[in-house]
């Protein structure tokens, strides 16, 4: 795969490398899919971009940019010329317009490239502006083919000869009444099977029973509700019932590939998981250094348990040994967990109270079920580490029975503790995915020492 990768970035290199007529290259350069093209671009000094920029159709050159990331392609409007970013505005779908603008930190420079959208399609991206990230509206289109239901089949049907070079996605028609209230919908096949049937009424043959968004759903709702019905589109409606645009697939999943990265960079105690070649080592730091800081006082907690239990660490120097084994195990457990009811919050499972009761009644009885099997192991292999050492065999069974009732009881709280921790921080309002890994990891370190260290003391300090 690599190789064709390479191979198509050379051809597209050598074809402007080698042509000067604008015509010549806009012919063969569209051969080569949309991404094909963008990924190349990125790579090309400014004089071979400035001469694809003249040469391809801005159509074209607007699919080019639609491939790029956000930052990339405000990256590529930085060192380009107004009259092409203005043509290319022009172009763009307002949710890709959104997505750019919303990229752009700078205040100065977000209005700069605001006044160069058309007046039109501006102001409707400054009311998708208005909507938190995590809101469908922060995503959706106004780009759609919208009917009357008193059309008939034949009028419709030339309506969308009409509008259809201008609509990106032409298969979902939605259908309003005279108030442009949303009252059904159907598809470009069903309106196109009813061709023989010129006078038929369009509200005679849609869809009635709608599924569709407000402006302020959750994305993640939206992803759900998509995966749900399998539809690869679903029209937005305002508290009127109005139709304001729709939401497709692929936008959804980007939002969702999006929350994945968030997740994970809280997951892995980061907050922003995005790597840019050219991140300094500041902006690094920034991300790191708060959870780090956070860490290490939750840590001298730790560090003060260890201490408290320092006589009992001098008269039995073999707890020492295991303590690293109960702690790693724990930590793994709890993290698994973790894992899986972060899952189970991105596809929207524990709504119900009665769903989370099941989840965390499943994770205490896999926590004993892997506890019991690990620690029947560990007991056996204690044993014969200690008879080894030539132990007597009264103080090796309690120090066996010990780490055996240590891991058994750890992997139990650092399972619960791993979904636990995220139920608590979505009760109140908190993503549950800043549960990072190593927050979590360090509070079952806490409770695991206190789990061992207070067994150790009951059946082999006293006793010895």
């Amino acid at each position: 795969m690599s190789q064709v990768i390479e191979r198509f970035e050379e051809d597209i290199e050598q074809i402007l490398i080698q042509h000067d007529d604008p015509h010549a290259i806009a012919d063969l350069i569209s051969h080569y899919h949309a991404y094909e093209v963008a990924k190349v671009l990125l790579q090309l000094n400014d004089d071979l971009k400035n001469k694809l920029y003249t040469s391809m159709p801005i159509s074209r050159l607007t699919e080019v940019f639609e491939a790029l990331s956000p930052e990339d392609a405000f990256d590529l409007f930085e060192g380009m010329s107004v009259p092409i970013i203005i043509d290319i505005f022009d172009h763009f779908e307002t949710d890709d317009l959104v997505e750019i603008i919303a990229n752009i930190d700078d205040q100065e420079k977000q209005l700069m490239y605001m006044s160069l959208i058309p007046l039109q399609k501006r102001k409707i991206i400054k009311s998708f502006l208005h909507f938190d990230d995590e809101m469908v509206g922060s995503i959706m289109n106004n780009n759609f083919v919208q009917i009357e239901e008193n059309l008939t089949v034949k009028k419709a049907i030339r309506h969308l000869v009409e509008v259809a070079p201008n609509v990106e996605y032409i298969n979902n028609i939605y259908v309003v009444n005279n108030r442009q209230q949303l009252v059904g919908t159907l598809t470009l096949k069903e309106l196109m099977s009813q061709g023989h049937h010129k006078s038929t009424l369009i509200k005679d043959i849609m869809v009635e029973n709608l599924v569709y968004l407000f402006p302020t759903t959750d994305i993640e709702d939206a992803i759900e509700t998509m995966k749900n019905y399998d539809f690869q589109l679903l029209p937005v409606i305002n508290s009127d019932h109005q139709m304001i645009g729709i939401i497709s697939f692929d936008d959804t999943l980007d939002a969702l590939n999006e929350e994945s990265s968030a997740d994970y960079a809280s997951l892995a105690g980061l907050t922003d998981v995005e790597i840019k070649d050219d991140e300094s080592v500041w902006s690094s730091l920034k991300k790191r250094l708060p959870w780090l800081f956070i860490l290490l006082f939750v840590n001298l907690i730790t560090s003060s348990i260890i201490s408290s239990y320092e006589k009992e660490l001098q008269t039995l120097t073999t707890l020492a040994i295991f303590m690293p084994l109960i702690l790693n195990m724990a930590g793994n457990s709890s993290t698994q967990g973790l894992g899986v009811i972060i899952r189970l919050f991105a596809t929207n499972q524990l709504k119900a109270k009665k769903m989370v009761i099941k989840h965390l009644l499943k994770e205490i009885l896999i926590g004993f079920i892997n506890g019991f099997v690990i620690a029947i192991g560990l007991f056996l292999l204690v044993l014969i580490f200690n008879v080894i050492r030539n132990v007597p065999l009264n103080e090796g069974l309690n120090f066996a029975l010990v780490i055996g009732l240590s891991i058994q009881l750890a992997l139990i709280v650092a399972t619960l503790a791993g979904s636990l921790v995220p139920l608590f921080m979505h009760f109140i309002k908190i993503d549950p995915a800043t549960a990072s890994g190593p927050f979590i990891t360090t509070i079952n370190d806490i409770l695991s020492l206190l789990i061992y260290f207070g067994l150790a003391t009951t059946f082999i300090v006293t006793l010895t």
